[in-house]
């Protein structure tokens, strides 16, 4: 039996990948972010909820940084560059491929 062994990289540290090694990222980075937007999302809702009392919303905005940036900081060590919250662009050789959560698929992009 064959074990799946995923690559964690160098924040600093850009890896070129082919389509299929692509693919396999897009299922890594929908567990990590499946997660990270339920998380997000609640934050999102009670800081409106608490809009009008600045101390909290100043408490939750922090926290919904922190989650945003948790997120990112997951991306990156997977190879991704995080292009925007939930959108990744994954280094490829003579371009670059981009995945949009929630899609299963990537698009292509020549340089």
């Amino acid at each position: 039996m064959q074990e799946n062994i995923h690559n964690i990289y160098h924040l600093n540290m850009e890896k070129l990948f082919t389509e299929d090694e692509a693919y396999e990222l897009v299922n890594l980075f929908h567990a990590v972010t499946s997660k990270a937007k339920v998380s997000i999302n609640g934050l999102n809702s009670k800081l409106e909820h608490y809009k009008n009392q600045p101390k909290e919303a100043d408490e939750i905005q922090l926290e919904l940084n922190v989650q945003i940036q948790k997120w990112s900081d997951k991306v990156r060590r997977l190879g991704g560059i995080p292009l925007a919250l939930f959108k990744v662009k994954i280094p490829a050789q003579h371009g670059f491929f981009t995945w949009e959560f929630p899609s299963v698929e990537i698009i292509f992009t020549a340089k």
